[in-house]
């Protein structure tokens, strides 16, 4: 056995141990020492202040030693500026890392002189000789600079481009802007706060981190020069967002903002551009907000809170473009919110709009895609466009209708919910409104608060409903439009007063009131927009088929021509009311056969335009 086994000499064992103690000791040390930097063959190192395009400015690292350069550094090299060294631009230059010395006497390192460079790694500063150990930016005048044209931009492929370890925000007074702008569909990552004049994403994606370890504020913050000579002592630097470009933030405070509890000047979220929020509370500081991009919030805790702010100089902004809720959470939405696009639930995540006024606004199509749909207040102010809703639309105190159009795609209108708030008409249309269920009617009814504003889109042409007078104490009304193309030519029926009914339109309109009680006496009016009228006294507001009840009234032009009758509300229900004539000349829609209507597959047509058949006095309002 002791061919196969012996044990090992002293000397032997000695040597092991003293080897494993060593490994141990390096761990150790390691272990305690701060991080360094570590220069690439090719880097470049300034060897003087001077010129970038000069080869004199600049040393090149061979992987043992520095060495005079013989050419300038560009964007697959590093770039050290060294302590007590300045390099100055002359031309729009670019590097792959920047790296810049910190520290007592570091003075100006880079001056920009008005050009841009470009940036394809991480900007980090450095003590100590280079490759030197990561400090924090530096707070000396003017470190980088020199002016609002000056410009830092990042390129390339998705990176971390700041390190905590190796940046601040201590360019307190530093003339420089930076523009984001990696390759389309890349993104840039912050790991550390950022100062400077302005800040820009052109393209492709900026996501600002949130540091859990940070108590006092986790945020790797998005800030602005404080230099008051130059820029003054209150809201100061633009932060832009363009098109096609996205700004990602997980951070709930000052995720932009200037310095102490000054708000910066303006965000800027352009056109087709994207500002996504990950955090259950985000607060931009910023006096000035311009959101005409697409505002989305995405938190994995919930509810999540809309954008706000915090400073006493701050707007808390109250006008988007487009707004989503993508995930699960559900979103607050603030008191008075207007909204000039879209509204979109993409998750589980819902709206809460119950307490907020919802101001529709713009000239362009909106659209509200939301599971439910209940709002505090909606007011309509749209002179162009029209909004459409996937879902009944309940609204728990008030709507008011300036202007614009409303498509319900086939859903109900619940006006008023609680009892407590008001309907006020002035102008513009609803579409394709299944059923109107109005709350709590007002002691009195009048144009403004009466005219339930349909659109006949079977015939072409407002439709609208108005019920005028007083009403019943606590009223409810319901309405429901019933859209049919065209009218019957051989009615041929006795009104109350034995005249004889020629002609009906075929949409009509079922009209509920509860309680059904009451005797006050009403005038109830139908809109006979682009309808063929001789006469406009030729209208008669009629039951389809026979007589109705109430008392006829002359047909009156003011903003549309007006089919009227005076009924009592307990008159209204059961009855099918439309439009009718008694004179041949009025011969309200004709259609021609064998064509199709694309809503319901009846072979109806369009209206026929005979006006040209016709003599001059016939009109077609409007």
């Amino acid at each position: 056995m002791d061919i196969f086994y012996s044990h090992p000499a002293q000397s032997r064992v000695h040597f092991q141990g003293t080897i494993y103690r060593l490994f141990l000791a390096v761990v150790s040390l390691l272990t305690f020492l701060k991080p360094c930097f570590s220069q690439e063959i090719g880097a470049y190192k300034t060897r003087t202040s001077g010129d970038f395009n000069q080869t004199l400015t600049w040393e090149v690292w061979n992987g043992s030693s520095w060495n005079v350069a013989i050419q300038t550094p560009g964007a697959s090299q590093d770039v050290y500026v060294d302590r007590a060294h300045t390099v100055r631009l002359l031309a729009p230059e670019s590097v792959k890392n920047l790296f810049l010395f910190a520290g007592t006497g570091a003075g100006q390192k880079l001056n920009l002189n008005g050009f841009n460079l470009d940036i394809h790694g991480v900007l980090a500063a450095f003590s100590g000789n280079a490759p030197g150990i990561p400090r924090g930016a530096w707070n000396s005048q003017n470190w980088i600079g020199n002016s609002p044209s000056s410009t830092l931009t990042f390129k390339g492929q998705s990176r971390v481009i700041l390190e905590k370890a190796s940046w601040s925000a201590q360019t307190t007074q530093s003339r420089f802007g930076v523009i984001f702008d990696p390759d389309s569909g890349q993104e840039l990552t912050l790991l550390a706060p950022f100062k400077a004049l302005s800040f820009r994403i052109r393209s492709g994606s900026l996501y600002q981190k949130n540091d859990a370890s940070i108590s006092a504020l986790p945020c790797f913050t998005l800030s602005f020069n404080t230099e008051l000579s130059n820029n003054g002592s209150g809201p100061f630097g633009t932060f832009t967002v363009e098109a096609g470009a996205t700004f990602r933030s997980e951070c709930n405070a000052q995720l932009i903002h200037r310095a102490g509890s000054t708000p910066a000047l303006l965000v800027d979220l352009q056109r087709d551009a994207t500002l996504l929020l990950e955090g259950q509370d985000s607060k931009i500081e910023a006096a000035n907000f311009s959101l005409e991009g697409t505002l989305v919030f995405r938190s994995s805790q919930g509810p999540i809170k809309f954008l706000s702010s915090s400073f006493p100089t701050s707007t808390k902004p109250t006008q988007v473009r487009h707004l989503v809720v993508d995930g699960d959470a559900d979103l607050l939405l603030p008191t008075h919110l207007v909204l000039q696009g879209n509204l979109h639930e993409l998750g589980q995540g819902s709206f809460q709009l119950a307490p907020t006024q919802l101001t529709l606004s713009g000239g362009e199509d909106q659209s509200l895609r939301t599971k439910t749909l209940l709002l505090g207040t909606l007011i309509l102010q749209k002179p162009a466009g029209k909004v459409t809703l996937n879902c009944d639309l309940s609204i728990y105190r008030s709507l008011t209708m300036v202007e614009g159009s409303l498509d319900f795609q086939g859903h109900d209108l619940l006006l008023n919910t609680s009892s407590l708030g008001t309907f006020s008409y002035q102008a513009g249309s609803w579409q394709r409104l299944r059923q109107l269920s109005y709350f709590g009617l007002p002691g009195l009814l009048t144009p403004a608060s009466g005219t339930f504003p349909f659109e006949d889109l079977a015939n072409g042409g407002f439709r609208g409903l108005q019920v005028l007078g007083p009403t019943p104490a606590g009223g409810n009304l319901n309405l429901k439009f019933v859209e049919e193309p065209g009218a019957n030519h051989d009615a041929n029926f006795q009104d109350v007063d034995g005249t004889t009914i020629l002609y009906q339109l075929n949409s009509h309109f079922k009209v509920t009131v509860d309680p059904v009680l009451g005797q006050e006496e009403l005038e109830l009016r139908i809109a006979a927009d682009s309808l063929l009228i001789d006469q406009v006294e030729d209208l008669r507001l009629v039951n389809r088929g026979q007589a109705a009840p109430g008392v006829p009234l002359q047909g009156v032009e003011g903003d549309f021509p007006w089919a009227r009758r005076r009924v009592k509300w307990a008159d209204l229900s059961g009855i099918e009311w439309t439009i009718g004539s008694f004179r041949e000349a009025t011969v309200l829609p004709i259609t021609p056969k064998n064509t199709t209507n694309e809503r319901n597959g009846r072979s109806i047509g369009p209206p026929l335009n005979i006006l040209n058949c016709l003599s001059m006095d016939f009109r077609r309002f409007p």
